[in-house]
């Protein structure tokens, strides 16, 4: 069963949070630990301002685990140490997000535009 090691502790700082505790997830999508470390600056949760907040609301209380964690995944040298996609970050997630409490919809409603803006970031990569 996935589950985090504690939840983070974080602190407001300019454009962002850092993280102040390191935090081990244990994925059974991937079937290993993930160590995020303290000090890590995180947005938490990278929405286009174009896209409205009622469609993919901030990260709050209840899905900041999962969005740290998604932050932490989304760093090249992260998934390359780790020898993971990006979709596979996106996967895990998903699977964080359902870890803390988030409802099957809500899980979707955050995973679908989070995956949609990575692939738009690929394809611009390639232009």
């Amino acid at each position: 069963m996935s589950y985090f090691s504690a939840n983070f502790k974080l602190e407001v700082v300019p454009g962002g949070w850092m993280t102040w505790n390191r935090v081990n997830y244990h994925s059974d999508y991937l079937g290993c630990k993930i160590t995020v470390p303290p000090q890590f600056f995180t947005d938490l949760a990278s929405v286009p301002k174009f896209v409205p907040r009622w469609i993919v609301p901030i990260a709050n209380g209840k899905n900041r685990n999962a969005a740290c964690l998604h932050d932490w995944l989304c760093q090249d040298d992260v998934r390359e140490e780790m020898n993971i996609s990006q979709r596979q970050a996106d996967i895990v997630f998903r699977e964080a997000l359902g870890v803390c409490g988030v409802s099957r919809i809500g899980q979707w409603g955050l995973f679908l535009p989070v995956r949609g803006f990575q692939k738009l970031k690929t394809l611009l990569k390639k232009i």
